[in-house]
């Protein structure tokens, strides 16, 4: 018996909270591994594929406070990830570059997403590919649309 729409879209939300539950734990755990704050993780991630930011940037992807980052940006420069940089056409302005280009305690996290996802999905079609990165877009800018909608709310209060 086939199931219906109504019980794939189910299963299928199911494993959606399932997989957002798993990664989180992911992330945790290389932190852990690593002794980095799995804030400090998701900043070396992002670092890694912007090269540098100034800490309001930082601050947004991590949704901290420019003051609550300054504690992050701190401990990634102690351990010699980052270096503060003054922006040459605003000396206010601090920019964060990244040192190393793939730090070792993003090693396992890097090779998951280098190795093993491009195995997965090898073994999809080009067509089924587009479908996939279309639907991790839109889930992407629901979030995004619910963080923004939260944080109206938060303000307003």
């Amino acid at each position: 018996m086939k199931n219906s729409q109504e019980q794939l879209i189910s299963n299928l939300i199911a494993l959606i909270r399932k997989e957002t539950r798993t990664a989180t734990l992911f992330v945790q755990t290389v932190a852990e591994n690593s002794s980095i704050h799995i804030t400090d993780i998701r900043c070396l991630d992002f670092l890694t594929e912007a090269q540098s930011a100034t800490a309001g940037d930082l601050a947004k992807v991590t949704g901290l406070t420019t003051g609550a980052i300054t504690a992050v940006i701190d401990r990634m420069e102690k351990a010699g990830f980052i270096k503060r940089i003054a922006d040459s056409n605003d000396r206010r302005k601090i920019i964060i570059k990244l040192l190393v280009k793939h730090p070792k305690h993003l090693q396992i996290a890097r090779n998951l997403f280098a190795n093993q996802m491009p195995k997965i999905l090898s073994g999809y079609t080009s067509d089924e590919i587009v479908i996939i990165a279309d639907w991790n877009a839109k889930l992407i800018s629901l979030f995004q649309d619910e963080i923004r909608k939260l944080k109206n709310l938060k303000q307003k209060k």
